[in-house]
């Protein structure tokens, strides 16, 4: 059955967790053995169960009673499945909440009607629109602490569309659900104590409403070169096929060494392919020799990636640079660049950003596929992630 990547974003405490717990219950996701696993620990402890606990996968993160890794749940619905990707809501992490967003088809903010919006909770909502993630929905959570009240809920919402606007999100093509997370209302359930509200319930806007993921298969042909080796005379390129259909005898063109060759064998780790999909690692061996190594893309012929030692675009700051000289990260290349915009920079905040890279790269602008994307390097940290333009 297909499953569709739905990440969960917000500020830190505000319920991601035993959200995604209440859903896994619910729908019988998890395994009974599992729980009473939890239990015990839990119990172990000293501590009552809480739902965050079915999701919060190490001893360190029960302790801390915090989520401190990416981590992913597989929720079973009755049309299709879903993969729950629950990132940190703290600031110290953000680095890790990038790496789960990418890649994810829907977002779910979550925000604690007690709290409200938080500054981290617009950082969230920036990034999954800075990663090109279109479809959103808002959970407001702990509904069951101000007694289910309609004007508070509607008094939130109304905040929440104003910031949406400001991002760049549609607040008439977003779905706002009232829930308690803890106490099951409006998760799967239609509530009883929110009668006032008329619309869907969480799990009947994931079954009916998220769309589903365009096939990258349906994309034109990127293939990712990863290493190389010899094989007696013969040259296999090994990589990804990140988009599109690869084909023996099918003549591609190599970026940006600007190099057409004919593919004349493809092979996985058991056997010789046909044809490889995206999504597939695979070597492959050419109608030619020629100094090709990491960092090139294999491109179909009609309809050909741009290549530039110039970038730009929007950039999520995690780390202040320590220079202007980078390492800027575009599928598998490295390259160093020099940083041009902006001049000021702060830690946390979005920004419009240039690059003039050493050598030029191949990339596809506005992409959804990691070709639309850069991962900015200082001395091997992660500071920036970004899109390309």
């Amino acid at each position: 059955m297909q499953e569709i990547p739905v990440v969960l974003i917000g500020h830190k405490d505000h319920g991601k967790s035993t959200l995604i717990g209440r859903l896994l219950l619910d729908t019988k996701s998890i395994k009974e053995s599992r729980v009473k696993e939890i239990k015990e620990v839990d119990e172990s402890d000293g501590k009552q169960f809480e739902l965050a606990h079915l999701v919060d996968s190490f001893y360190q993160e029960r302790e801390r009673e915090m989520t401190i890794d990416t981590t992913r749940a597989l929720l079973r619905g009755q049309k299709r499945n879903y993969q729950l990707i629950d990132v940190p809501g703290h600031a110290e992490l953000i680095a890790n909440m990038l790496t789960g967003a990418a890649g994810a088809e829907g977002a779910l903010l979550v925000v604690d009607i007690t709290e409200g919006i938080k500054p981290q909770t617009i950082r969230h909502l920036e990034i999954a629109k800075l990663l090109g993630i279109e479809q959103l929905a808002v959970a407001v959570n702990k509904m069951d602490k101000i007694f289910y009240r309609e004007k508070k809920f509607e008094e939130t919402t109304e905040k929440l569309r104003e910031i949406l606007n400001k991002i760049g999100y549609s607040p008439e093509d977003t779905y706002f659900f009232p829930v308690s997370a803890r106490e099951g209302e409006n998760v799967t359930k239609e509530s009883k104590r929110m009668t006032w509200y008329q619309g869907p319930t969480l799990m009947e806007f994931l079954e009916n409403e998220i769309k589903d993921p365009v096939s990258f298969e349906n994309l034109p042909l990127r293939f990712l070169v990863q290493d190389k080796y010899f094989e007696g005379q013969d040259e296999i390129l090994v990589g990804r096929v990140e988009s599109g259909i690869l084909k023996t005898r099918q003549e591609i063109l190599f970026l940006p060494e600007n190099k057409k060759v004919r593919i004349i064998s493809i092979r996985d780790s058991e056997s010789e392919l046909k044809e490889a999909t995206a999504g597939q690692n695979i070597g492959i061996a050419l109608s030619e020799n020629f100094n090709i190594s990491r960092g090139a893309l294999g491109s179909c012929l009609d309809s050909v990636p741009k290549v530039s030692d110039h970038l730009s675009g929007e950039i999520f700051w995690i780390d202040f640079p320590s220079r202007k000289d980078l390492a800027c990260e575009c599928g598998t290349s490295q390259v160093k660049g020099e940083l041009q915009e902006p001049k000021e920079i702060k830690a946390g905040e979005k920004s419009f950003y240039r690059i003039k890279l050493e050598k030029p790269i191949a990339f596809d602008p506005q992409s959804k596929i990691i070709l639309g994307k850069i991962v900015l390097k200082d001395q091997g940290k992660i500071i920036g992630v970004g899109n390309i333009k």
